[in-house]
């Protein structure tokens, strides 16, 4: 049974920059951290979406286009719940961020 060091699994390129430019093609432990923020910036747009939704089905029901009150209920709580969420995985993310910084090397 092989046990491989820390230092030869990991590689430098993904700690002296964390969160690589766009332009940049990762490689290493990079991927995972271009993974990471690609899915985080997914999760923004999909939450400003949703209230632009919301905001967009507000307007409706005030001009009067829209007759549907539940539709513009619905619409609200998706958005309050989706971005309840998405400030749920950032905290944990900071969290889990902090454990690390805290850990004695």
């Amino acid at each position: 049974m092989v046990i491989n060091g820390i230092s030869s699994s990991l590689g430098t390129s993904g700690i002296s920059s964390p969160f690589p430019t766009m332009g940049t093609k990762a490689t290493g432990t990079s991927s995972t951290t271009e993974g990471f923020t690609q899915i985080f910036g997914d999760a923004i747009g999909k939450v400003k979406d949703l209230q632009n939704q919301s905001d967009a089905a507000i307007g409706k029901l005030a001009t009067g286009e829209s007759k549907g009150l539940h539709e513009v209920m619905i619409a609200m709580e998706k958005s309050s719940i989706s971005f309840q969420f998405l400030t749920q995985v950032r905290n944990k993310a900071l969290d889990a961020y902090h454990e690390i910084m805290r850990m004695q090397v």
